[in-house]
């Protein structure tokens, strides 16, 4: 038998006539499962997105955190040093044991004044209402748009 002279053109001819054929290949069934099998890939695919962007989020902000406490302990250290500094200062005009005390009162009035300042801010009250009315608002919302349905 000899092969006529278009059967090599037959094969992909057969996947054109498919996609132009009036009847479905696979049935409402099967193709709504192959969504569904899409949609939760898709689903999974975009939360292991998410994990990716939260973890390199958190060790960016971790860094930032770890400069932060470098530089809050430097600091301390240089006010401790300008401290130092100025009780050697008031120890030129002063005897050593009176410089010292100067600067620690000064240090302790400064922190009770800010005691004071941080007692007032915490005994006002907190205050939700913005936060109530917007949610009071977002049920409101719902029901009357849901109700339509």
């Amino acid at each position: 038998m000899t092969a006529s002279p278009r059967q090599p053109f037959e094969q992909p001819l057969q996947g054109v006539r498919r996609l132009f054929n009036s009847q479905p290949t696979i049935g409402a069934g099967a193709a709504a499962k192959a969504v569904a099998e899409d949609a939760s890939a898709l689903v999974r695919a975009e939360v292991e997105l998410a994990k990716a962007e939260l973890a390199e989020s958190v060790k960016a902000k971790a860094s930032g955190a770890g400069l932060l406490a470098g530089t809050a302990i430097l600091g301390w250290l240089g006010l401790q040093g300008l401290l130092l500094a100025a009780g050697l200062a008031l120890a030129l005009v002063l005897p050593g044991w009176a410089a010292a005390l100067v600067v620690s009162v000064v240090l302790l009035v400064a922190g009770g004044v800010l005691g004071l300042i941080g007692k007032r801010k915490l005994a006002t009250p907190v205050s939700l209402d913005t936060t109530k009315h917007n949610v009071e608002e977002d049920v409101a919302w719902a029901k009357s748009h849901l109700a339509n349905r």
